[in-house]
């Protein structure tokens, strides 16, 4: 039987920490945050309903989209926000439905930030939450990302608090030191590969 397991967990948590070190182990990994880029690209249905819907001044000189340029207009403007994720979820999630029936995997990881939205529509048999301190976090997505504070902390606080996701999920990892969920991902792949 294929085995879902959902992972999730705010901004700089370091979940891709988490979910290559299940990669390694033999998991597929899902990621929405790269499908979502992906769907992005020109030459595909969402990049020209996107163009359609924000108009041409999100492009650059090749046509391509410029994701820091669309992002500053959607995140100040929650419709604007609602219309980009009415137009990219759907193609988000057949492209992810058709990752998960592909996969000969025994345990198949969705990395997805808004695994507990409401309207996330994949049934996963088991949810993990990736935590750390909010110092780690900040100090993790400036270096990442060449941001401020002021920015990092903007967008934490338009995500769901981690206290809350870790009272909806059946495994936490803290990830305050890039060494340590090691061993307590092999345990949790092993739990559910058993």
């Amino acid at each position: 039987m294929k085995y879902i397991l959902g992972i999730t967990g705010g901004i700089g948590a370091g979940k891709s920490v988490v979910t290559e070190t299940f990669s390694r182990l033999g998991a597929d990994v899902v990621d929405a945050d790269k499908i979502a880029r992906e769907i992005m690209n020109k030459g595909h249905d969402a990049y020209n309903e996107v163009v359609k819907e924000f108009g041409e001044d999100i492009l650059d000189d090749n046509g391509n989209i410029i994701r820091k340029k669309l992002a500053s207009i959607v995140f100040g403007d929650k419709n604007k926000l609602e219309a980009l994720n009415k137009i990219t979820h759907g193609y988000i999630f057949a492209e992810m439905n058709k990752q998960i029936s592909s996969s000969i995997a025994e345990l198949v990881c969705l990395d997805v930030p808004l695994l507990f939205a409401s309207d996330f529509p994949i049934k996963c048999h088991k949810t993990l939450v990736v935590t750390a301190d909010d110092e780690v976090r900040i100090h993790r997505v400036i270096k990442r990302d060449n941001c401020t504070k002021e920015q990092v902390q903007e967008r934490m606080n338009k995500q769901l608090k981690q206290e809350d996701m870790v009272k909806l999920a059946d495994f936490v990892i803290e990830n305050n030191d890039e060494k340590l969920p090691v061993e307590k991902v092999k345990e949790i792949f092993f739990e559910l590969t058993r």
